[in-house]
């Protein structure tokens, strides 16, 4: 008689994707190279509907919109920043919003040199920044994940349109002329964790703080240990942007939080957190001791000017 490990190994032998996939377990190497049409279809489903979620959690929802004192449904705030009433005051907003299908299509077409030229034409726009990063780059980061989701485009697609906005955001950066920025302008550190792989979020916000006027330190380089406490104790910020990317690394935020109200020279600094998992699980991190959690850029920048003036 068979004991009764040898029938659990039977009955998991004998499981289709789909049950291995209901249960929370995943497929071997060898079960891989067997699966059936059916099979590969069933997978497919299961992970599309995962991102699907996945990406649906990032969106603040939009029930509660308030345009020209009438409630406004069914659109996401991340897509149409213009029903902000704060976006809405920004310069050159509706040239910016004009960009969002050509540049979107750029993006995903085979062709680099369509995105190129679309580059060196908002060079030209003269458009602020701040107003590209929140009327034209986030709407395009947030629309790329929708796009995989609803077969809009495939992965490989969406992982080519991605690196091209990111460094698109680069160039923006630094292609116009830099302004000189006084001393005694508002000074920012960012940093992010260990498990922040993409960093679009954080060199968004980049970009809208300097085009603030701030004096912005650190970003997607910095990762949040040695060097940034070392940054903090050099001299002071007004304020210090924590991007987390993984839910796990919750812990090692609060830590970097309770280490900073700690230290003389930053316990005047404010904290705001965002990021991956502060978008996905915003709850778990109200009661680390930051002073704001911020689910977009333009959240961020808005409660920074509050905080701070």
């Amino acid at each position: 008689m068979a004991n009764n490990n040898d029938s659990e190994r039977q009955t998991e032998k004998n499981q289709t994707p789909s049950d291995l996939a209901g249960n929370g377990q995943t497929l071997k190497a060898d079960q891989t190279a067997n699966l059936s049409l059916q099979d590969l279809t069933v997978l497919e489903t299961t992970v599309r509907g995962q991102v699907s979620g996945l990406v649906g959690a990032l969106h603040p929802k939009a029930e509660k919109l308030i345009v020209n004192g009438s409630p406004v449904s069914g659109l996401d705030l991340r897509l149409h920043p213009e029903l902000d009433e704060r976006a809405r005051q920004m310069p050159s907003m509706d040239v910016a919003i004009s960009y969002r299908v050509p540049f979107l299509k750029s993006l995903i077409d085979p062709d680099p040199r369509h995105h190129r030229d679309l580059i060196e034409e908002l060079v030209q726009t003269n458009i602020p920044l701040q107003t590209l990063a929140i009327h034209l780059l986030c709407p395009i980061a947030t629309e790329l994940g929708n796009y995989w989701c609803t077969d809009d485009a495939d992965f490989m697609q969406v992982a080519v349109a991605s690196t091209r906005l990111s460094n698109i955001v680069n160039h923006l950066t630094h292609a116009g002329p830099q302004p000189s920025v006084p001393t005694s302008a508002k000074r920012i550190l960012l940093a992010r964790s260990h498990g922040t792989k993409h960093t679009l979020g954080v060199n968004l916000v980049r970009m809208c703080f300097r085009d603030l006027g701030w004096i912005v330190d650190g970003g997607a380089d910095m990762e949040i240990g040695d060097t940034m406490y070392m940054r903090l104790s050099a001299r002071p910020y007004d304020m210090l942007g924590l991007s987390v990317g993984r839910l796990e690394e919750a812990n090692d935020c609060m830590e970097a939080i309770q280490r900073c109200r700690s230290e003389a020279a930053t316990d005047n600094t404010k904290i705001v957190i965002g990021g991956a998992a502060v978008l996905t699980h915003p709850d778990s991190f109200q009661n680390m001791g930051a002073d704001f959690v911020a689910l977009s850029a333009l959240e961020a920048i808005t409660l920074a000017e509050q905080a701070v003036g």
